[in-house]
């Protein structure tokens, strides 16, 4: 009972034998009819395979009727060659649809015969087939509504699953999954980069050297097409252009469209060559609490000292930077 009526409430118990009936009907009909199914799929395999093998076989006769051809010097016998081959291809044609004519006309006959049989068998044997069959007509067809009935309760799936267990599509082979290199092992994967707050200012520049300003959106597509592996967003755009010291505005007008972005007048210049390489300060790892080198002989005069200045790293508290004068030896 509990597989014809799977059903947990009173409401949807009564009217399980409808809903059931409805819903195990095409159960039942693609159980019935698989067979017959499978049938039709493994003869049209067997025609495409058939079908395949012949398209071959032409093929390479082909290819060997060009190849003799080729060889033939003859210019005479290779047009003779030529017309034999055209009219053997339309004899061969015509051979075809004369046998797809006949295999017609000898099914329509088979189908003609069948039907003539059956006529004069209603004819003939109709009336004393219905006398004797009439008293069993009622009860049969309501014993076979009844069969069907409870055969659909049965395959009937369970309230909120489309089919029932025994139902389910015959499990497909898992094709086989590459094992993925353990962290361990060497990887020639490029490691995942971000733009720097430099390359955020780089970008602004270039985008905003003919005069006009730029949005934010635009800047975190350039950026995420130079940096495949980070994910762009204009919040992420913000954080680096804060960090570079631009400013963003909430409307600014583009050639792209009006909406947050940066104006080209709030750009800072780009730094020279020159400038970095004089004034770029050096990163050692100097340990944590070291006291900053504070000796006279570091403030800026006018000649080059000989020396360096340490000052604390901005975000790193264990590391301290070291700047070395320019033009010191």
């Amino acid at each position: 009972m509990e597989r014809i009526f799977p059903t947990q409430t009173v409401t949807a118990t009564l009217m399980w034998p409808v809903t059931g009936l409805a819903t195990g009907t095409p159960v039942l009909v693609r159980k019935l009819t698989a067979p017959r199914r499978e049938r039709r799929a493994e003869a049209s395999a067997l025609q495409a395979k058939q079908d395949e093998l012949a398209a071959q076989a032409a093929k390479e006769a082909e290819a060997a009727w060009l190849k003799k051809l080729s060889a033939e010097a003859d210019p005479t016998k290779r047009a003779a060659m030529t017309r034999t081959r055209e009219t053997e291809k339309i004899t061969m044609r015509q051979i075809q649809l004369e046998q797809a004519k006949a295999d017609r006309k000898e099914k329509h006959g088979k189908v003609g015969e069948a039907a003539g049989a059956a006529a004069l068998m209603l004819l003939v044997g109709g009336p004393l087939i219905w006398s004797l069959a009439r008293p069993w007509v009622q009860p049969g067809i309501g014993l076979l509504l009844g069969v069907w009935w409870i055969a659909a309760l049965i395959h009937a799936p369970a309230p909120g699953k489309t089919l029932a267990e025994d139902e389910q599509a015959p499990e497909q082979p898992v094709p086989a999954v590459e094992e993925e290199p353990s962290e361990e092992e060497p990887s020639d994967a490029p490691e995942v980069t971000a733009p720097t707050p430099a390359d955020a200012h780089s970008l602004t520049a270039s985008l905003t050297a003919a005069g006009s300003s730029v949005l934010l959106t635009r800047m975190a597509a350039d950026l995420g097409a130079a940096h495949p592996l980070w994910k762009p967003s204009t919040r992420a755009v913000r954080a680096l252009l804060a960090e570079a010291g631009i400013p963003v505005r909430e409307g600014v007008r583009t050639p792209d469209g009006n909406g947050p972005g940066v104006h080209h007048q709030d750009v800072p210049a780009l730094p020279s060559p020159s400038q970095e390489k004089a004034g770029a300060p050096v990163v050692a790892n100097v340990a944590a609490r070291q006291s900053a080198n504070a000796n006279a002989n570091n403030a800026d005069q006018a000649e080059p000292q000989k020396g360096f200045t340490t000052v604390p790293h901005p975000t790193d508290p264990a590391r301290t930077i070291v700047i070395h004068p320019a033009g010191a030896a």
